[in-house]
Protein backbone atom coordinates (compact mmCIF):
# COMPACT_ATOMS: atom_id res chain seq x y z
CA UNK A 1 0.00 0.00 0.00
CA UNK A 2 2.95 2.36 0.65
CA UNK A 3 2.26 5.97 1.56
CA UNK A 4 -1.26 5.93 0.13
CA UNK A 5 -4.15 4.25 1.94
CA UNK A 6 -7.76 3.83 0.82
CA UNK A 7 -8.17 7.61 0.54
CA UNK A 8 -4.95 9.52 0.00
CA UNK A 9 -2.21 10.02 2.59
CA UNK A 10 -3.19 9.95 6.24
CA UNK A 11 -1.30 9.79 9.54
CA UNK A 12 0.13 11.77 12.44
CA UNK A 13 0.59 15.42 11.54
CA UNK A 14 4.21 16.58 11.52
CA UNK A 15 5.64 13.21 10.47
CA UNK A 16 6.84 12.10 7.02
CA UNK A 17 4.69 13.40 4.16
CA UNK A 18 2.57 15.29 6.72
CA UNK A 19 5.47 17.38 7.99
CA UNK A 20 6.00 20.79 6.39
CA UNK A 21 8.94 19.57 4.31
CA UNK A 22 7.19 16.30 3.46
CA UNK A 23 3.95 17.99 2.41
CA UNK A 24 5.87 20.36 0.14
CA UNK A 25 7.68 17.39 -1.42
CA UNK A 26 4.41 15.45 -1.80
CA UNK A 27 2.65 18.34 -3.54
CA UNK A 28 5.61 18.90 -5.84
CA UNK A 29 5.58 15.19 -6.77
CA UNK A 30 1.82 15.31 -7.37
CA UNK A 31 2.15 18.34 -9.64
CA UNK A 32 4.82 16.56 -11.68
CA UNK A 33 2.67 13.40 -11.83
CA UNK A 34 -0.14 15.43 -13.42
CA UNK A 35 1.96 15.71 -16.57
CA UNK A 36 2.76 18.69 -18.73
CA UNK A 37 1.47 21.95 -17.27
CA UNK A 38 1.12 24.60 -16.23
CA UNK A 39 -1.42 23.36 -13.69
CA UNK A 40 -3.83 25.25 -11.48
CA UNK A 41 -4.43 23.36 -8.23
CA UNK A 42 -7.15 24.21 -5.70
CA UNK A 43 -6.22 23.61 -2.05
CA UNK A 44 -8.72 23.37 0.82
CA UNK A 45 -8.58 22.13 4.42
CA UNK A 46 -10.67 21.25 7.44
CA UNK A 47 -10.42 22.87 10.88
CA UNK A 48 -7.69 20.86 12.61
CA UNK A 49 -4.74 22.76 14.10
CA UNK A 50 -2.10 21.46 11.69
CA UNK A 51 -4.15 22.43 8.62
CA UNK A 52 -2.80 25.92 7.94
CA UNK A 53 0.84 24.79 8.08
CA UNK A 54 0.31 21.76 5.82
CA UNK A 55 -1.88 23.75 3.42
CA UNK A 56 0.86 26.39 3.13
CA UNK A 57 3.49 23.71 2.54
CA UNK A 58 1.33 22.01 -0.09
CA UNK A 59 0.75 25.34 -1.85
CA UNK A 60 4.50 25.98 -1.85
CA UNK A 61 5.13 22.53 -3.30
CA UNK A 62 2.72 23.10 -6.18
CA UNK A 63 4.16 26.54 -6.85
CA UNK A 64 7.69 25.14 -6.76
CA UNK A 65 6.83 23.08 -9.82
CA UNK A 66 5.45 26.03 -11.74
CA UNK A 67 1.85 25.35 -10.73
CA UNK A 68 -0.66 28.00 -9.79
CA UNK A 69 -2.52 27.60 -6.50
CA UNK A 70 -6.03 28.69 -5.50
CA UNK A 71 -6.38 28.68 -1.71
CA UNK A 72 -10.01 27.84 -0.87
CA UNK A 73 -9.51 28.01 2.89
CA UNK A 74 -11.75 25.89 5.15
CA UNK A 75 -14.18 23.99 2.94
CA UNK A 76 -15.72 20.49 3.01
CA UNK A 77 -14.13 17.90 0.74
CA UNK A 78 -17.23 17.81 -1.51
CA UNK A 79 -17.06 21.60 -1.77
CA UNK A 80 -13.53 21.32 -3.16
CA UNK A 81 -14.58 18.47 -5.45
CA UNK A 82 -17.60 20.36 -6.79
CA UNK A 83 -15.62 23.58 -7.30
CA UNK A 84 -12.84 21.81 -9.23
CA UNK A 85 -15.40 20.09 -11.47
CA UNK A 86 -17.14 23.39 -12.26
CA UNK A 87 -14.02 25.47 -12.96
CA UNK A 88 -12.43 24.41 -16.28
CA UNK A 89 -9.26 26.38 -15.49
CA UNK A 90 -8.55 24.16 -12.44
CA UNK A 91 -6.68 20.95 -13.29
CA UNK A 92 -6.44 19.31 -9.84
CA UNK A 93 -7.31 19.63 -6.16
CA UNK A 94 -5.66 18.86 -2.82
CA UNK A 95 -7.77 18.49 0.34
CA UNK A 96 -5.91 18.74 3.66
CA UNK A 97 -7.91 16.53 6.02
CA UNK A 98 -7.82 13.34 8.05
CA UNK A 99 -11.58 12.95 7.61
CA UNK A 100 -13.00 11.26 10.73
CA UNK A 101 -9.62 10.82 12.51
CA UNK A 102 -8.71 12.74 15.71
CA UNK A 103 -7.34 16.28 15.58
CA UNK A 104 -3.67 15.26 15.91
CA UNK A 105 -3.82 13.39 12.57
CA UNK A 106 -3.99 14.95 9.14
CA UNK A 107 -3.86 13.87 5.52
CA UNK A 108 -3.96 14.83 1.86
CA UNK A 109 -6.65 13.72 -0.59
CA UNK A 110 -5.82 14.01 -4.29
CA UNK A 111 -8.35 15.09 -6.94
CA UNK A 112 -8.21 15.28 -10.73
CA UNK A 113 -9.62 17.85 -13.13
CA UNK A 114 -13.05 16.16 -13.07
CA UNK A 115 -13.33 16.63 -9.30
CA UNK A 116 -13.01 12.90 -8.64
CA UNK A 117 -10.26 11.08 -6.73
CA UNK A 118 -7.20 10.41 -8.88
CA UNK A 119 -6.67 6.83 -10.02
CA UNK A 120 -4.11 4.32 -8.74
CA UNK A 121 -1.68 5.06 -11.58
CA UNK A 122 -1.41 8.75 -10.64
CA UNK A 123 -1.01 7.86 -6.96
CA UNK A 124 1.74 5.34 -7.79
CA UNK A 125 3.54 7.87 -9.98
CA UNK A 126 3.24 10.49 -7.24
CA UNK A 127 4.63 8.09 -4.63
CA UNK A 128 7.58 7.17 -6.84
CA UNK A 129 8.40 10.82 -7.52
CA UNK A 130 8.09 11.60 -3.79
CA UNK A 131 10.59 8.88 -2.89
CA UNK A 132 13.00 10.02 -5.60
CA UNK A 133 12.72 13.75 -4.82
CA UNK A 134 14.79 14.00 -1.62
CA UNK A 135 17.10 16.98 -2.03
CA UNK A 136 15.71 17.80 -5.48
CA UNK A 137 15.86 21.48 -6.42
CA UNK A 138 12.62 23.34 -7.05
CA UNK A 139 11.62 24.42 -10.53
CA UNK A 140 10.37 27.80 -11.65
CA UNK A 141 7.81 29.10 -9.16
CA UNK A 142 4.16 29.57 -10.00
CA UNK A 143 1.62 31.74 -8.20
CA UNK A 144 -0.51 31.42 -5.08
CA UNK A 145 -3.88 33.16 -4.94
CA UNK A 146 -7.13 32.83 -3.00
CA UNK A 147 -10.68 31.96 -3.98
CA UNK A 148 -12.08 31.04 -0.57
CA UNK A 149 -15.12 33.33 -0.57
CA UNK A 150 -15.95 32.48 -4.19
CA UNK A 151 -15.77 28.72 -3.61
CA UNK A 152 -17.81 28.77 -0.40
CA UNK A 153 -20.54 31.02 -1.82
CA UNK A 154 -20.82 29.13 -5.10
CA UNK A 155 -20.93 25.75 -3.36
CA UNK A 156 -23.60 26.90 -0.88
CA UNK A 157 -25.70 28.42 -3.67
CA UNK A 158 -25.60 25.17 -5.60
CA UNK A 159 -26.64 23.18 -2.53
CA UNK A 160 -29.58 25.52 -1.85
CA UNK A 161 -30.68 25.30 -5.50
CA UNK A 162 -30.75 21.50 -5.30
CA UNK A 163 -34.05 21.58 -3.35
CA UNK A 164 -37.31 23.53 -3.67
CA UNK A 165 -37.47 26.87 -1.87
CA UNK A 166 -38.60 26.48 1.76
CA UNK A 167 -38.41 22.69 1.39
CA UNK A 168 -37.77 22.38 5.14
CA UNK A 169 -40.01 25.21 6.32
CA UNK A 170 -40.99 24.87 9.97
CA UNK A 171 -38.89 21.73 10.56
CA UNK A 172 -36.64 21.68 13.62
CA UNK A 173 -33.31 20.08 12.68
CA UNK A 174 -30.23 19.57 14.85
CA UNK A 175 -27.04 20.16 12.83
CA UNK A 176 -23.74 18.50 13.77
CA UNK A 177 -20.74 19.57 11.67
CA UNK A 178 -18.24 17.58 13.79
CA UNK A 179 -16.54 20.94 14.49
CA UNK A 180 -15.03 20.43 11.05
CA UNK A 181 -15.02 21.79 7.53
CA UNK A 182 -18.81 21.94 7.31
CA UNK A 183 -19.02 24.29 10.30
CA UNK A 184 -21.44 27.11 9.52
CA UNK A 185 -22.16 25.80 6.02
CA UNK A 186 -24.48 23.05 7.25
CA UNK A 187 -26.44 25.50 9.38
CA UNK A 188 -26.63 28.07 6.56
CA UNK A 189 -27.87 25.46 4.13
CA UNK A 190 -30.67 24.18 6.37
CA UNK A 191 -31.73 27.69 7.34
CA UNK A 192 -31.82 28.78 3.68
CA UNK A 193 -34.32 25.97 3.06
CA UNK A 194 -36.55 27.21 5.90
CA UNK A 195 -35.55 24.93 8.77
CA UNK A 196 -35.27 26.00 12.39
CA UNK A 197 -31.71 24.93 13.12
CA UNK A 198 -30.19 23.90 16.42
CA UNK A 199 -26.38 23.89 16.13
CA UNK A 200 -24.92 21.00 18.09
CA UNK A 201 -21.14 20.72 17.65
CA UNK A 202 -19.03 23.23 19.60
CA UNK A 203 -17.10 25.91 17.70
CA UNK A 204 -13.91 24.50 16.19
CA UNK A 205 -10.70 25.24 18.07
CA UNK A 206 -8.28 23.20 15.97
CA UNK A 207 -8.27 20.27 18.39
CA UNK A 208 -11.91 19.28 18.83
CA UNK A 209 -12.72 18.08 15.31
CA UNK A 210 -14.64 14.75 15.51
CA UNK A 211 -14.20 14.70 19.31
CA UNK A 212 -17.37 13.14 20.67
CA UNK A 213 -19.44 14.58 17.82
CA UNK A 214 -20.10 14.08 14.13
CA UNK A 215 -20.80 11.05 11.99
CA UNK A 216 -18.44 8.82 13.98
CA UNK A 217 -20.23 9.67 17.25
CA UNK A 218 -23.91 10.04 16.27
CA UNK A 219 -25.20 8.84 19.65
CA UNK A 220 -24.59 12.31 21.13
CA UNK A 221 -26.61 13.92 18.35
CA UNK A 222 -29.41 11.37 18.84
CA UNK A 223 -29.79 12.36 22.49
CA UNK A 224 -30.01 16.04 21.52
CA UNK A 225 -32.62 15.38 18.83
CA UNK A 226 -34.96 13.71 21.29
CA UNK A 227 -34.29 16.35 23.96
CA UNK A 228 -35.19 19.11 21.50
CA UNK A 229 -38.20 17.25 20.10
CA UNK A 230 -36.65 17.88 16.68
CA UNK A 231 -37.83 16.48 13.37
CA UNK A 232 -34.35 15.26 12.40
CA UNK A 233 -30.64 15.41 13.08
CA UNK A 234 -27.80 15.61 10.55
CA UNK A 235 -24.21 14.61 11.37
CA UNK A 236 -21.23 15.17 9.06
CA UNK A 237 -17.69 13.94 9.58
CA UNK A 238 -14.68 16.24 9.82
CA UNK A 239 -14.41 17.00 6.11
CA UNK A 240 -18.10 16.76 5.24
CA UNK A 241 -18.11 13.84 2.84
CA UNK A 242 -19.86 11.42 5.22
CA UNK A 243 -23.33 11.68 6.70
CA UNK A 244 -25.42 10.01 9.40
CA UNK A 245 -29.07 10.88 9.98
CA UNK A 246 -31.11 10.75 13.19
CA UNK A 247 -34.89 10.45 13.05
CA UNK A 248 -37.42 12.08 15.36
CA UNK A 249 -37.35 9.08 17.70
CA UNK A 250 -33.57 9.29 18.16
CA UNK A 251 -32.69 6.30 15.97
CA UNK A 252 -29.43 6.60 14.00
CA UNK A 253 -29.46 5.68 10.30
CA UNK A 254 -26.17 4.92 8.54
CA UNK A 255 -25.04 4.98 4.93
CA UNK A 256 -26.78 1.70 4.08
CA UNK A 257 -30.20 3.02 5.11
CA UNK A 258 -29.59 6.34 3.37
CA UNK A 259 -28.45 4.57 0.21
CA UNK A 260 -31.51 2.32 0.31
CA UNK A 261 -33.94 5.23 0.56
CA UNK A 262 -32.19 7.17 -2.21
CA UNK A 263 -32.30 4.08 -4.41
CA UNK A 264 -36.07 3.83 -3.92
CA UNK A 265 -36.59 7.53 -4.65
CA UNK A 266 -34.41 7.47 -7.77
CA UNK A 267 -35.70 4.16 -9.11
CA UNK A 268 -39.32 5.30 -8.92
CA UNK A 269 -38.77 8.84 -10.19
CA UNK A 270 -36.69 8.04 -13.28
CA UNK A 271 -38.34 6.78 -16.47
CA UNK A 272 -37.03 3.25 -16.81
CA UNK A 273 -35.70 3.20 -13.25
CA UNK A 274 -32.10 3.44 -12.06
CA UNK A 275 -29.55 3.11 -14.88
CA UNK A 276 -28.03 -0.38 -15.08
CA UNK A 277 -30.50 -1.54 -12.41
CA UNK A 278 -27.78 -1.58 -9.75
CA UNK A 279 -26.44 0.22 -6.71
CA UNK A 280 -22.75 -0.08 -5.79
CA UNK A 281 -21.84 -0.70 -2.17
CA UNK A 282 -18.76 -2.14 -0.49
CA UNK A 283 -17.82 -5.49 1.00
CA UNK A 284 -18.98 -3.98 4.31
CA UNK A 285 -22.50 -3.10 3.10
CA UNK A 286 -25.10 -4.82 5.25
CA UNK A 287 -27.03 -7.77 3.85
CA UNK A 288 -30.28 -6.03 4.73
CA UNK A 289 -29.53 -3.45 2.04
CA UNK A 290 -29.16 -6.24 -0.53
CA UNK A 291 -32.55 -7.65 0.51
CA UNK A 292 -34.18 -4.21 0.22
CA UNK A 293 -32.72 -3.57 -3.23
CA UNK A 294 -33.87 -6.99 -4.44
CA UNK A 295 -37.40 -6.08 -3.37
CA UNK A 296 -37.10 -2.94 -5.53
CA UNK A 297 -35.92 -5.01 -8.49
CA UNK A 298 -32.34 -3.75 -8.13
CA UNK A 299 -29.00 -5.44 -7.57
CA UNK A 300 -26.18 -4.66 -5.14
CA UNK A 301 -22.62 -4.74 -6.46
CA UNK A 302 -19.92 -4.91 -3.80
CA UNK A 303 -16.60 -3.09 -4.32
CA UNK A 304 -13.55 -2.96 -2.03
CA UNK A 305 -13.69 -0.54 0.91
CA UNK A 306 -12.99 3.07 -0.09
CA UNK A 307 -15.03 5.56 -2.06
CA UNK A 308 -12.41 5.56 -4.85
CA UNK A 309 -13.12 1.88 -5.48
CA UNK A 310 -16.87 2.43 -5.35
CA UNK A 311 -16.61 5.33 -7.81
CA UNK A 312 -14.53 3.18 -10.17
CA UNK A 313 -17.07 0.34 -10.04
CA UNK A 314 -19.92 2.80 -10.67
CA UNK A 315 -18.17 4.22 -13.70
CA UNK A 316 -17.38 0.78 -15.09
CA UNK A 317 -20.98 -0.45 -14.76
CA UNK A 318 -22.83 2.77 -15.56
CA UNK A 319 -24.32 3.15 -12.06
CA UNK A 320 -25.39 6.56 -10.73
CA UNK A 321 -25.74 5.69 -7.04
CA UNK A 322 -23.31 4.09 -4.61
CA UNK A 323 -21.93 4.36 -1.12
CA UNK A 324 -20.60 2.86 2.08
CA UNK A 325 -22.05 1.96 5.45
CA UNK A 326 -19.80 4.65 6.98
CA UNK A 327 -21.88 7.35 5.30
CA UNK A 328 -20.02 8.02 2.05
CA UNK A 329 -22.86 8.30 -0.49
CA UNK A 330 -21.93 8.97 -4.12
CA UNK A 331 -24.24 10.79 -6.52
CA UNK A 332 -21.80 11.63 -9.36
CA UNK A 333 -24.43 13.36 -11.48
CA UNK A 334 -24.40 16.13 -8.84
CA UNK A 335 -20.93 15.99 -7.29
CA UNK A 336 -17.88 13.89 -8.23
CA UNK A 337 -17.29 12.73 -4.65
CA UNK A 338 -19.33 11.93 -1.55
CA UNK A 339 -21.21 15.00 -0.35
CA UNK A 340 -22.82 14.75 3.08
CA UNK A 341 -24.53 18.14 2.82
CA UNK A 342 -26.05 17.41 -0.59
CA UNK A 343 -27.30 13.98 0.47
CA UNK A 344 -28.83 15.49 3.61
CA UNK A 345 -30.83 17.89 1.44
CA UNK A 346 -31.96 15.06 -0.85
CA UNK A 347 -33.23 12.90 2.00
CA UNK A 348 -34.72 15.63 4.18
CA UNK A 349 -36.42 17.53 1.36
CA UNK A 350 -37.82 14.29 -0.04
CA UNK A 351 -39.20 13.26 3.34
CA UNK A 352 -40.72 16.68 3.97
CA UNK A 353 -42.40 16.64 0.56
CA UNK A 354 -44.17 13.37 1.37
CA UNK A 355 -45.20 14.53 4.83
CA UNK A 356 -43.69 11.34 6.24
CA UNK A 357 -41.41 11.02 9.25
CA UNK A 358 -37.80 9.92 8.82
CA UNK A 359 -38.44 6.94 11.06
CA UNK A 360 -41.21 5.66 8.79
CA UNK A 361 -39.04 6.06 5.68
CA UNK A 362 -35.56 5.04 6.78
CA UNK A 363 -36.86 2.43 9.22
CA UNK A 364 -38.13 0.29 6.34
CA UNK A 365 -34.63 -0.63 5.14
CA UNK A 366 -33.80 -3.88 6.94
CA UNK A 367 -30.53 -4.40 8.77
CA UNK A 368 -29.10 -7.83 9.50
CA UNK A 369 -27.47 -8.37 12.90
CA UNK A 370 -23.67 -8.20 12.64
CA UNK A 371 -20.97 -9.80 14.78
CA UNK A 372 -17.33 -8.69 14.63
CA UNK A 373 -14.32 -10.51 16.08
CA UNK A 374 -10.57 -9.88 16.12
CA UNK A 375 -7.90 -12.59 16.32
CA UNK A 376 -4.22 -11.83 16.94
CA UNK A 377 -2.20 -12.50 13.79
CA UNK A 378 1.41 -11.41 14.07
CA UNK A 379 2.77 -13.18 10.96
CA UNK A 380 -0.36 -12.98 8.79
CA UNK A 381 0.17 -16.17 6.77
CA UNK A 382 -1.98 -16.54 3.60
CA UNK A 383 -5.42 -17.72 4.70
CA UNK A 384 -5.50 -20.40 2.00
CA UNK A 385 -2.57 -22.14 3.76
CA UNK A 386 -4.60 -22.63 6.96
CA UNK A 387 -6.32 -25.92 6.13
CA UNK A 388 -8.38 -26.33 9.30
CA UNK A 389 -9.60 -22.73 9.13
CA UNK A 390 -10.52 -23.13 5.47
CA UNK A 391 -12.67 -26.10 6.41
CA UNK A 392 -14.51 -24.03 9.02
CA UNK A 393 -14.97 -21.22 6.51
CA UNK A 394 -16.57 -23.65 4.06
CA UNK A 395 -19.02 -24.83 6.72
CA UNK A 396 -19.87 -21.23 7.61
CA UNK A 397 -20.45 -20.32 3.96
CA UNK A 398 -22.87 -23.21 3.54
CA UNK A 399 -24.83 -22.49 6.73
CA UNK A 400 -24.96 -18.72 6.30
CA UNK A 401 -25.60 -18.81 2.58
CA UNK A 402 -28.69 -20.95 3.10
CA UNK A 403 -30.38 -18.09 4.98
CA UNK A 404 -29.00 -15.13 3.05
CA UNK A 405 -26.15 -14.43 5.46
CA UNK A 406 -22.43 -14.10 4.78
CA UNK A 407 -19.02 -13.76 6.38
CA UNK A 408 -16.03 -11.54 5.62
CA UNK A 409 -12.55 -12.50 6.83
CA UNK A 410 -9.51 -10.30 6.18
CA UNK A 411 -6.26 -9.19 7.75
CA UNK A 412 -6.21 -5.64 9.04
CA UNK A 413 -4.09 -3.24 7.04
CA UNK A 414 -3.07 -1.31 10.16
CA UNK A 415 -3.07 -3.84 13.03
CA UNK A 416 -1.60 -7.35 13.56
CA UNK A 417 -5.06 -8.92 13.65
CA UNK A 418 -7.43 -10.98 11.55
CA UNK A 419 -10.85 -9.34 11.29
CA UNK A 420 -13.96 -11.52 11.15
CA UNK A 421 -17.41 -10.19 10.26
CA UNK A 422 -20.52 -12.36 10.21
CA UNK A 423 -24.02 -11.16 9.36
CA UNK A 424 -27.34 -12.88 8.89
CA UNK A 425 -31.05 -12.68 9.67
CA UNK A 426 -30.78 -13.96 13.29
CA UNK A 427 -28.60 -12.65 16.12
CA UNK A 428 -27.91 -16.06 17.66
CA UNK A 429 -26.78 -17.42 14.29
CA UNK A 430 -24.23 -14.67 13.59
CA UNK A 431 -22.85 -14.70 17.14
CA UNK A 432 -22.44 -18.46 17.05
CA UNK A 433 -20.58 -18.49 13.75
CA UNK A 434 -18.44 -15.47 14.65
CA UNK A 435 -17.30 -17.25 17.83
CA UNK A 436 -16.67 -20.49 15.96
CA UNK A 437 -14.67 -18.79 13.22
CA UNK A 438 -12.63 -16.83 15.77
CA UNK A 439 -11.80 -19.99 17.71
CA UNK A 440 -10.81 -21.83 14.54
CA UNK A 441 -8.63 -18.93 13.37
CA UNK A 442 -6.97 -18.61 16.77
CA UNK A 443 -6.06 -22.29 16.73
CA UNK A 444 -4.77 -22.15 13.15
CA UNK A 445 -2.69 -19.03 13.77
CA UNK A 446 -1.21 -20.19 17.08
Amino acid sequence: MGMFGTDGVRGRAGIGPLSAAGALRLAAAFTDALGEGPHTVAVARDTRASGPLIASAVAAGVASRGGNVLDLGVLPTPGLSWFVAHRPDITAGLMITASHNPWHDNGVKLFGADGGKVDDAVQADCAARYEAAAGDDAGDPGSIGTAAEEARAAYLADLVASAPADALAGRAIVADSASGAGEGLLEQLLEALGARVVSFAPPSDGRNINRGVGAVHPEALAARVTAEGAWAGVALDGDGDRIMLVDEAGAVHDGDAILGLLAEQEHRSRPGGLPAGIVVGSVMSNGGLAVWLTQLGLGLIRAPVGDRHIAAAMKERGAVLGGETSGHVLTPEECPTGDGLRVAVRILAGAAATGSSLSSLLGRIPRFPVANRKVAAGDKPPLETLASFQSTLAEADEALGAVGGRRLVRYSGTEPVLRILVEGPRRELVDSWADRLAASAQEALA
